[in-house]
């Protein structure tokens, strides 16, 4: 794999404008590092791995929305059809066993544990590329779905891998094609949906941009980074100034009781894209930080003091703490920002684990530990 280094920054503004350059790696939020399990592994590729992966789910992804679709807040859950659920179980358990396998690397103290770990890792990606998984046409905007947190998912664990293996675990051919071609996939998905005139562009635009984003960065695809920086810009351009010192994005608002819980949801992909714009030489404008900073505001608030938010419709329900991943990159590029540090003051020991970012980024963030 190529070395990795930072876009400089007027390449990377150029970038931003659409204005077309020659192919540069792209440098990864990540940086790869010398730790107590890269310096035990060896041919991994040799080791057989005991546990068999799911079969590659290669049929439709016509599934069903877990909400009631005729709630326009989107806030009532409703059952799942027996199709929707089988094939939800199915994707789920190829998840925890990708996120199982890195958990085991990091847990890893000897050699045997640690090619073990990555050996399991190894088949069971082998084995889902190898066969297109999640790659058909015959979707719902459920199915979507689905394939981007996917992707999400996926990418952030090979990324984390990458970092902690000091670059030394390596995709396959097979596994690098699949990954393009579920990125393609995701922005064919959700290419028409990148403009404010969509009526419903909202969290899950954010989050196929950070797939695309993160897959970028670990395929070293300056041109997936380009394409979710659009979805960035646009999320800004959206958020609206409240009643108080803090913008919302007004579709997460619109979730009743869920509206605090998917500002924080929606917060996780913009951050982290925020922090990939800013180590790949695109810093954000003031005007940038100033608008995130009053939606981490918002977030912030919602959980803090409620009742300062006059938006609220209703009392809301309690946000999961993974959701408050944010915090972390964040607060490592805003360190002095009040209100998240006094988010993170309460929540802190708490926060730090999301599965769909590949687990535990705290050794990514030491001053956060």
């Amino acid at each position: 794999m190529p070395t990795k280094h930072p876009l400089r920054t007027a390449a990377a503004l150029l970038l931003c404008l659409g204005i077309t350059l020659p192919a540069a790696a792209a440098n990864t939020i990540w940086p790869a590092r010398e730790t107590t399990q890269s310096a035990m592994m060896g041919d991994y590729r040799a080791v057989s791995c005991p546990q068999a992966p799911p079969a590659p789910y290669t049929g439709h992804l016509q599934l069903d929305s877990k909400y009631d679709q005729s709630d326009a807040s989107k806030s009532t859950v409703t059952g799942l059809s027996r199709d929707t659920q089988r094939i939800s179980d199915r994707i789920n358990s190829y998840h925890r066993g990708l996120s199982e396998g890195i958990s085991r690397f990091e847990r890893a103290r000897t050699p045997a544990e640690v090619n073990l770990a990555l050996a399991c890792l190894h088949t069971w990606l082998e084995s889902w590329a190898r066969e297109g998984a999640l790659l058909t046409s015959n979707t719902s905007a459920t199915g979507r779905a689905a394939r981007k947190w996917s992707l999400a998912a996926i990418s952030s664990i090979l990324l984390k891998l990458e970092a902690l293996t000091n670059e030394r675990y390596n995709l396959t051919p097979t596994q690098r094609s699949w990954l393009q071609q579920l990125s393609q996939a995701v922005m064919d998905d959700y290419s028409p949906r990148q403009t404010l005139g969509f009526a419903w562009f909202n969290n899950h635009d954010y989050w196929a941009a950070w797939a695309v984003c993160v897959t970028g960065m670990l395929l070293d695809r300056n041109d997936y980074l380009r394409w979710s920086a659009t979805t960035f810009l646009l999320a800004l351009e959206q958020m609206e100034p409240g009643a108080g010192d803090y913008r919302y994005l007004p579709l997460e608002m619109a979730r009743d009781n869920l509206a605090v819980d998917y500002h924080h949801y929606a917060l996780v992909p913009l951050v982290f894209m925020a922090q990939t714009a800013e180590a790949n030489g695109r810093r954000l404008t003031r005007d940038e930080w100033s608008r995130l900073g009053e939606l981490v505001n918002l977030a912030a608030l919602g959980v803090l003091r409620e009742g300062s938010v006059s938006e609220l419709t209703s009392s809301q329900d309690w946000v999961s703490r993974h959701k408050m991943v944010w915090l972390l990159p964040f607060l490592s590029m805003q360190p002095r920002h009040p209100l998240a540090l006094e988010l993170y003051g309460r929540v802190g020991n708490d926060v730090g684990y999301y599965g769909q970012l590949g687990g535990d980024v705290r050794p990514f963030y030491p001053d956060f530990d």
